[in-house]
């Protein structure tokens, strides 16, 4: 019998938690009357994730893969990698920090299968993340939706038929947005409610330079929504000096007014930083493409280990 499923789980700062994590999964996988193939991605996690996590699936006495990369690429990047190794006819993810309930991966399974559908969301009934942690998603997610696409659904308890998979990198290189791949993907997508339960046992990998950084990356690379703010304020600041010209030329022509030397030096300060910006934005952009280009995006693969029971 073929692979039905394949659980992917990336790993990172989880040294307290993983002996309950596997716990939790493979007594969940023992109840199953098919195939799972469990795939854990180290995300060159600092701490002993690695030890810990090979002596509980030893203990544990369950089939899986384990992936560990060379550098720190982040979770979108570490869960897709995961998603190019799997085999299952349905591919699972889920966090490494006990907020989602291993159990509840059977409940999206059942209800894929049901629905027919090609991706389905977890969608928690009450999130247990901090609160402005839920402010900034909530403002990526406005930003993303002035772009036509709305993520609003989206959360990192998910499955999908194999063939969501497609549009995936052929090569291993970075995502930034997993989900935005996934979504262009899929034509049918629903969610089912879940529990997401509050993180009891360390602290999120997810420091608050790293969330900034990865907002940043989301809407640098999935959306125009920058290109579009500074043509609109580049027009908006055109407008308004030319008013302003105006307003200096006619004081200069009927009343032989003298144009004073600050307004102008506020004026040309404020012009060339709005142009440097502007530039500096553009210039992003441009070394992105360059990256992917050069394939300076790629990631390496530092160790493979498969387990047969």
């Amino acid at each position: 019998m073929g692979i039905r499923l394949s659980l992917i789980i990336p790993i990172y700062r989880s040294e307290t938690i993983i002996p309950e994590l596997i716990n939790q999964v493979s007594a969940w996988m023992k109840e199953l009357d098919y195939a799972v193939e469990l795939i854990l991605v180290n995300d060159h996690s600092p701490d002993q994730s690695e030890k810990v996590l090979l002596k509980a699936l030893a203990e544990a006495k369950v089939t899986y893969q384990y992936i560990s990369l060379a550098k720190n690429y982040g979770q979108h990047t570490a869960t897709a990698i995961g998603m190019k190794y799997s085999k299952g006819e349905y591919v699972a993810t889920m966090d490494d920090d006990l907020q989602h309930n291993p159990a509840d991966i059977g409940l999206l399974f059942n209800y894929i299968i049901e629905s027919n559908n090609d991706l389905v969301y977890g969608n928690y009934e009450i999130k247990k993340h901090s609160t402005l942690r839920n402010i900034g998603t909530r403002l990526l997610q406005w930003v993303l939706h002035k772009e036509g696409r709305k993520f609003s659904m989206v959360t990192s308890l998910r499955i999908m038929k194999r063939q969501v998979l497609q549009l995936l990198p052929i090569h291993a290189q970075k995502v930034f947005f997993l989900d935005d791949i996934l979504l262009l993907s899929a034509g049918n997508v629903d969610t089912i409610p879940v529990t997401h339960n509050k993180r009891t046992i360390g602290k999120s990998g997810y420091s608050w330079f790293k969330l900034i950084n990865m907002a940043l990356s989301i809407i640098l690379l999935h959306s125009s929504f920058p290109l579009r703010l500074i043509s609109r304020a580049g027009l908006l600041i055109s407008i308004i000096f030319f008013f302003v010209g105006t307003y200096y030329i006619f004081k200069k022509l009927m009343f032989d007014a003298v144009i004073g030397y600050t307004s102008i030096i506020v004026s040309i300060f404020f012009s060339t930083g709005l142009i440097l910006f502007s530039l500096g934005i553009i210039g992003e952009y441009i070394r992105r493409m360059w990256e992917h280009l050069q394939r300076l995006d790629g990631v390496i693969i530092e160790k493979e280990i498969k387990n047969d029971v």
